[in-house]
């Protein structure tokens, strides 16, 4: 069913719904198609062919699809190409331009650098007598919290067999 020059239509994508012709058969899956649609490869199970069948030459020109289609009533899509326009060339920077936008990113990395961190004021050092009183304090505080939660051991039955 699928064969060149068979009439059928688009029924997934955006030219769903509308009529063109089978012009090459790419491979078990995909075939090429022109006429109300674009010129364009396409999957078989998204066009559904029709009982018409005309008769046209393997990878048919647009101009020659869109005669049989006349003939038939059909309209075929008629696309402008677009005008090719030559790209604008990119400037390239001066010596002089590149070393001022060199000083540019200095002075605004400088702006935006992290001060430096102020410098901390360590506490005097203590005397030695000081030190002593602190560790005996620590040593207090330590014996304390064991007196003021003695442990428990949780005794368990045994179990006779």
């Amino acid at each position: 069913m699928i064969e060149i020059g068979r009439l059928c239509v688009k029924i997934a994508g955006r030219d769903a719904g509308k009529k063109c012709i089978i012009i090459d058969i790419l491979d078990d899956k995909y075939v090429l198609i022109d006429g109300e649609t674009r010129r364009r490869k396409v999957n078989i199970l998204h066009v559904e062919p029709l009982n018409q069948k005309i008769e046209i030459k393997k990878n048919a020109s647009h101009d020659e699809v869109s005669k049989a289609l006349d003939e038939l009533g059909i309209k075929a899509l008629h696309t402008k190409p677009k005008q090719k326009t030559a790209k604008p060339l990119k400037k390239r920077k001066t010596p002089e331009q590149l070393r001022v936008r060199k000083e540019e990113k200095r002075k605004l990395r400088n702006i935006f650098k992290p001060k430096k961190k102020e410098e901390k004021i360590e506490p005097k050092e203590a005397t030695l007598e000081q030190k002593a009183g602190l560790d005996e304090d620590k040593k207090e505080e330590k014996t304390e919290k064991k007196a003021a939660k003695p442990k428990e051991k949780k005794i368990t039955p045994k179990k006779k067999e």
